[in-house]
């Protein structure tokens, strides 16, 4: 078969920022309407595409993908919050931090770096983008045994709840009941319109191994994501930018120790090389591309923001309570997993 273009290879990427985007920004709040304004356009959507497409480039390049890799990637991703948008030092309430340790934010921390940014922003997005957009499975078959049977036996109730808790997100922080239909109206139409194009087209005949980067394109990526760092990281709150202690070398201890659970993960999903007399299997895709499925799942989130927004508003305040226990609870049992991954012997 033949290779894709780079042209083909440039809608890939784009298309993975324009999902990884709408999982997390859109539910949010924080990014309502991304492909509308030029705030979502020229730094929301590439501080996505960037990271996506440079960690998942360096998994598939030097190891299998699996569940505990991609999360473990996602966490280096969650902590662009500190150099770039200031948050896990500053907060994301106006009123400051609930709990300062070493001089960052403990809880906005294990929310962003141990939750959010690794599932949301990641790991289901990108299981998304290659069910939708190719066709490969490496990341579902990559996930744990019981997700995959949940996902195979249940995959209406799996997509609803997900869609549903993106949707409960979403009001909290949405000015108004219009805004939270235009939200979630708008950025499935503008998806919708780009994965029928994809699909009219042949894109998704690829699988996800042929369409990212190279080992030049990772090069690349990585100076342009350590650029849009250095840029940003000035053009943000620079004043929000602590003293070296405490503040940044805690941030730094971070960096080290999740950069080398990383490498750990890397280390222990390289393929084993293979004899002379076996060659490597195509994955066969466990999932399909269904248009009904995309369009009940756009209604369904849609759905639930408006209306939660509408009649559950008075109600927020007990919603915080409930999604800021469970997204710390959560952060903090998928940190156990990890580390009780690498205690595990590999394979």
């Amino acid at each position: 078969m033949n290779q894709p273009s780079n042209r083909r290879k440039l809608a890939f990427w784009l298309l993975i920022g324009m999902i990884s985007v709408i999982f997390v920004e859109v539910p949010a709040g924080s990014t309502m309407f991304p492909f509308f304004t030029l705030w979502g356009v020229l730094v929301v959507l590439p501080l996505y595409l960037l990271h996506s497409v440079f960690l998942v480039t360096v998994i598939f390049r030097f190891g299998r993908c699996n569940f505990w890799t991609l999360y473990s990637a996602g966490t280096l991703f969650g902590m662009y919050e500190a150099y770039i948008t200031k948050v896990l030092w500053t907060s994301f309430r106006p009123e400051g931090p609930f709990v300062t340790v070493s001089g960052i934010a403990v809880f906005e921390t294990i929310i962003l770096v141990l939750f959010l940014h690794p599932l949301l922003a990641f790991v289901v997005p990108m299981f998304f983008t290659e069910t939708l957009c190719t066709s490969s499975s490496e990341i579902a078959q990559g996930l744990p045994t019981r997700a995959q049977r949940f996902v195979r036996w249940h995959p209406a109730l799996a997509i609803g709840l997900l869609m549903a808790l993106l949707g409960l997100m979403q009001f909290v922080n949405s000015p108004s009941v219009l805004k939270s239909f235009l939200s979630g109206a708008g950025n499935s139409l503008v998806l919708g319109l780009a994965l029928l194009w994809w699909r009219r087209t042949g894109g998704a005949s690829y699988s996800l191994r042929e369409l990212l980067p190279g080992p030049k394109g990772l090069r690349i990526f990585g100076i342009l994501l350590l650029c849009f760092y250095v840029f940003w990281g000035f053009a943000i709150k620079p004043k929000s930018i602590p003293a070296v202690w405490p503040g940044q070398l805690t941030i730094w201890l971070i960096y080290v120790g999740l950069g080398w659970v990383f490498f750990r993960c890397l280390r222990r999903s390289a393929p084993a090389p293979l004899s002379s007399s076996e060659a490597p299997l195509a994955p066969v895709p466990l999932y399909t591309f269904s248009w009904r499925g995309f369009v009940l799942a756009c209604v369904l989130a849609s759905g639930v923001t408006t209306f939660a927004r509408l009649l559950l508003f008075p109600f927020v305040p007990v919603q915080i309570i409930c999604m800021f226990t469970f997204f710390v609870v959560a952060g903090l049992a998928l940190l156990a997993g990890l580390l009780i991954h690498l205690r595990q012997p590999a394979g």
